[in-house]
This record gives C-alpha cells, structure tokens and sequence, in this order.
C-alpha cells in the first residue's frame, strides 16, 4: 500500500515529492520520496519497499537506489521492505546499507492463511476467541462496512480515544479524513464500524495488497470493550477478506519479542493471536548514507522533533 500511486499522492499533499523508479522488468520497482531540508539538502524514504518479484532481486535494486542517493546527495536514503529478516540480510549488507531507526512501527506480524472454509477457521480459533467472538453478537453487536466522511469521523473519535488511552500519537481529523478518503476512494482500503444500540463502540480500517488483507488500524471505546465488539470486528474483516479472494490475513503488528510482557504491542498481540496465523519478522529499516557527517546530525534532530510532536498531543488532550 505504502508503495501505491494513492500513498504517493497522500504523502505529497504533505510536502514530499515522489518519484517511481522501475528496477527490472517489471519487478523490482520503487516509490521513492523526497523531502527537502534547509541549507540544500534532502533525505529519501522508500517506504515498505522496494518491492521485489524474489529476494535475489533485491541485491541489484538496492545497489541501484544506493546510487540515485549518491548522485542526489542526500544525507540518507532510508528503505524497509517487508521481507523476512534471515532472507534479506545478506543482499543489505552487500549493498552497504545499515541498520538504522525505524519509521513504521511494524516489524513482525502475524499471517493466518485463508484456503480454509468460514468454519474452519472458525474452529481453529481459541477457545477464549470464539466464545469472545459469539458473546458479541449476544450482546446486540453488528458490524457493517462504512462509508462517507461521518463513518470515516466515527473510526477517527473511536482511534483518538484509543489513542488517549494507549499512550500512541494521533494526528488531526483532517489529517486522517485525507489520508483514509484517499485510499478508500482508490479501493485500496475498507473501514468497518462495528455497533452497539445504534452507536459505533468499535472500528477498523483494512488495506488490501495483492492477495494479503491487512488489518492496518483499529480502536473501540468502553463500550465496545464491555461487548466484545472488538472480537466480532476482526472476525468479519477476516471472513470478507477471504470472500473478496485474499488468501492471507495479516494481522498488522506484532512485538519482536512475543514474550515481552513490557512492550506496548503485548496487549494487541494477545488479542490478535487468537484468531491464528503464523509470525512474520521484516527486516527493518535500512539506511545508505551518502552523507555521514549530516547523518549525525539528523540522528541528533529527528528525536528532538519527535519528542515534541507526542509534547504537543498531550496538550491537545
């Protein structure tokens, strides 16, 4: 998704400039953007790209992106494409990137297969899951897909909430409003709102990648927390996704470290693991650095601007 015609323009609505870059024919390809810095100099993300046919593609085409750093000068150029860790680190460290500060939060998932029938996966669920899963529905929950910019505003109260609750960093309404219209509009994405006496208590955006759907945001307020909603939410963007013919359910981030109880993740990854599915590590971010000097310096800054953005939405709240 976040290699899509649609993000490009999203993300130069905010101030980037894209460029698509074909590597090979016609894999491997890049969504390549570029962001200006004072004194004439630039970075470049790649974001969860690029993307390659097989991972013996993926040597030459970082070699390549390493190159258009270079002749641009920029400071960096930053990739993370979701390809498993022990496939990848070989053809990173040939193609002299490092490793370096991440910019997605997700670096492992989990991904449940969906060539089984509705009741099988439904069987394969935990105990705890299903019972979750039906008490939902006994407890007056719906779920229906949402449209227009009202339903879009339902999920973003719903998100800041849980965004207020959890500790994570949440943008403006307009920020979202634009972000989620855009891929909605393009059929990249769906949002589904799930409902408790007419009021949404629950609510989900999902991205669709090829043949993998990928369960990308989600939040509930009390209300749904008390009936489960949650529960009934994911189950149905699992079993639609299989009917508008995904073949793989990601669940959309998990801790590296399923065993630590102290991460932030741990709590979403109980939930999650529930439903099945098999646990993926990407190998993170990756940096080729033109500039070394100014790349100590942006790794000084960057945290700083950080630490204001989350200094600033705590006085929002």
């Amino acid at each position: 998704m976040l290699q899509s015609v649609a993000w490009s323009r999203i993300r130069e609505a905010q101030g980037w400039r894209a460029e698509f870059h074909r590597l090979g024919s016609p894999l491997p390809a890049a969504l390549v953007l570029w962001r200006a810095l004072p004194a004439g100099q630039s970075i470049a993300y790649v974001p969860r790209g690029p993307i390659v046919g097989d991972p013996s593609e993926l040597e030459a085409a970082l070699a390549t992106l390493a190159s258009i750093a270079r002749e641009r000068r920029a400071i960096f150029l930053k990739v993370d494409p979701e390809i498993d860790a022990d496939a990848a680190a070989g053809a990173f460290r040939a193609a002299g990137f490092r490793r370096a500060p991440d910019i997605q939060p997700v670096i492992a998932t989990l991904e449940l297969e969906l060539v089984r029938d509705e009741d099988a996966l439904f069987a394969a669920l935990e105990k705890d899951t299903r019972w979750s899963v039906r008490q939902a529905e006994k407890r007056g929950v719906s779920v229906r897909e949402a449209s227009g910019d009202h339903d879009l505003r339902a999920l973003y109260d719903l998100y800041a909430e849980t965004g207020q609750r959890a500790g994570f960093i949440t943008r403006t309404w307009d920020y979202y409003r634009r972000m989620w219209g855009t891929l909605v509009a393009a059929g990249h994405a769906k949002v589904r709102l799930a409902e408790k006496d007419g009021k949404p208590v629950a609510g989900a955006l999902t991205w669709r990648c090829g043949e993998r759907e990928v369960y990308q945001s989600a939040a509930t307020n009390d209300a749904g927390r008390t009936a489960y909603a949650a529960y009934a939410l994911l189950w149905r963007c699992i079993i639609e996704a299989r009917k508008g013919g995904a073949r793989r359910f990601d669940f959309g981030g998990i801790p590296v470290d399923v065993t630590r109880k102290d991460d932030p993740m741990y709590g979403p990854y109980m939930f999650k693991k529930g439903f099945g599915g098999t646990p993926r590590r990407f190998v993170g971010a990756q940096d080729t650095v033109p500039n070394e000097l100014m790349y100590r310096a942006y790794a000084v800054a960057e945290p700083a601007y950080t630490a204001a953005l989350r200094l600033v939405g705590r006085i929002r709240r």
